[in-house]
């Protein structure tokens, strides 16, 4: 019996560092006291590869999360081992000197096997949890650098506009001077001016807004955090078709789900075990004329007003709440894979675009029109109207990206692997 009943997972700590180093490229921290990965150096800017890195290394609510794969090992070491005998001893009353009673719940060895089986599948739903938490982490710091990486993006246009609007207001106050141009014309530009250091300000208060939060996921200080980008070139994707088939065989919650059904039939099949309660029975007595003597028997629980009805019946239940929850992950794996597919591909289609055609147009247009204004051939509404569009354009390019970044983060997750290794 003991042997019947040896079901196991080997859904550990071990295991999840070997899954999302697969997956990821990057590991937990495990039991190593270093307070960054070893390959690690933040101070020339963190990249995508090491914001992964970072947050399965640092994060507390991974740990928090790693300590259930602890308590369902535990729990499974428990069920595996059926239950203590009882050894009762009582003192001399009357003739007889001493009497011992050993008790043995023969019940838990045949219900060990389906005890066993249902802990096991329980670990294993809760270690494919946990993996799903992890990647969820890893998502979400990806997001949290794609915004650190907008918010600079979006500085240095802001800056550069601001610089370009000063050097407008400077020619302007000169032509002034001179008459070329009307009072109203320089306050116009004194006042763009004037707007565009404040639109920089406040794109300034945006990157230390993101820095901060980037910080706060990592568990680290965001003094001098920035985010840099390895590549910003965009990954092919695959049919929709191919996606979904990769996501049912490798996302975590899927499998959690089947492991949940899995564990509730095989408490189904426990509790239809418990409907008899025996135990064999060894009973010692001692006394001074007669010396030891023995009697062996049993004890059995009688179900004639029950035979566990409750406990079948709330497993019964757990089954089909276990199979109907496979069936709405199934279907969300599908509507998420779907969505960021397409979030992902019109982000790619859009940003292709804005780089081939319409900003490198109107960078041209701000550097023609700019030159004009300073030989005195254009406006200043000319020169103004062309910066405002490329500052649009510029900062749309910016989110564009930041866009392409967020999508294949959110692509990736739902998929639980990189595109890299699904081909």
């Amino acid at each position: 019996m003991m042997l019947v009943g040896c079901a196991t997972s080997h859904r550990d700590r071990a295991w999840l560092d070997d899954e999302l180093r697969e997956r990821m490229g990057a590991a937990t921290r495990g039991g190593e006291a270093e307070e960054l990965p070893p390959e690690i150096d933040v101070g020339n800017g963190i990249d995508e590869t090491e914001v992964v890195s970072l947050a399965l290394w640092r994060s507390p609510v991974l740990v928090a999360e790693l300590t259930r794969i602890d308590a369902a090992r535990a729990s499974l070491d428990e069920a595996s081992r059926p239950a203590n005998p009882q050894l009762t001893l009582m003192g001399p009353l009357g003739p007889i000197n001493a009497a011992a009673t050993l008790l043995v719940p023969l019940e838990s060895l045949w219900q060990l096997p389906q005890r066993t089986e249902a802990s096991a599948r329980d670990a294993d739903a809760i270690g494919e949890a946990v993996l799903m938490r992890a990647l969820d982490l890893v998502r979400d710091a990806r997001l949290l650098h794609a915004e650190l990486g907008l918010a600079q993006d979006r500085l240095i246009v802001r800056a550069a506009m601001s610089a370009v609007s000063a050097e407008l207001a400077r020619i302007g106050e000169v032509r002034a001077r001179v008459g070329e141009i009307s009072g109203l014309e320089f306050n116009l530009l004194s006042a763009d001016a004037r707007t565009a250091i404040d639109a920089e300000d406040a794109a300034e208060t945006d990157r230390q807004n993101a820095r901060a939060r980037l910080a706060a996921s990592l568990a680290m200080g965001s003094d001098e955090l920035t985010a840099v980008f390895a590549s910003d070139a965009v990954p092919a994707t695959l049919a929709l078709d191919a996606l979904i088939d990769v996501a049912r065989s490798s996302r975590p919650d899927v499998r959690s789900a089947e492991y949940a059904v899995s564990a509730a039939a095989a408490r189904a099949g426990w509790e239809r075990t418990r409907v008899v309660a025996l135990a064999a029975q060894a009973e010692g007595q001692w006394n001074n004329t007669a010396g030891l003597s023995m009697r062996v028997g049993g004890r059995i629980e009688l179900p004639i007003f029950g035979a566990n009805p409750g406990g079948i019946g709330r497993a019964d239940a757990e089954v089909a709440r276990a199979s109907a929850q496979l069936e709405v992950v199934a279907q969300a794996v599908i509507m998420e894979i779907t969505v960021a597919r397409a979030r992902f591909e019109q982000a790619a289609r859009s940003r292709d675009a804005f780089e081939n055609d319409i900003l490198t147009s109107l960078v041209e247009a701000l550097r023609v029109a700019t030159s004009g204004f300073e030989t005195g051939e254009e406006t200043y509404l000319v020169v103004l109207d062309v910066l405002r569009r490329t500052a649009e354009a510029q900062l749309r390019h910016a989110e564009l990206v930041a866009e392409s970044r967020r999508a294949l983060a959110e692509l990736e997750r739902a998929i639980g692997a990189r595109l890299e290794t699904t081909r």
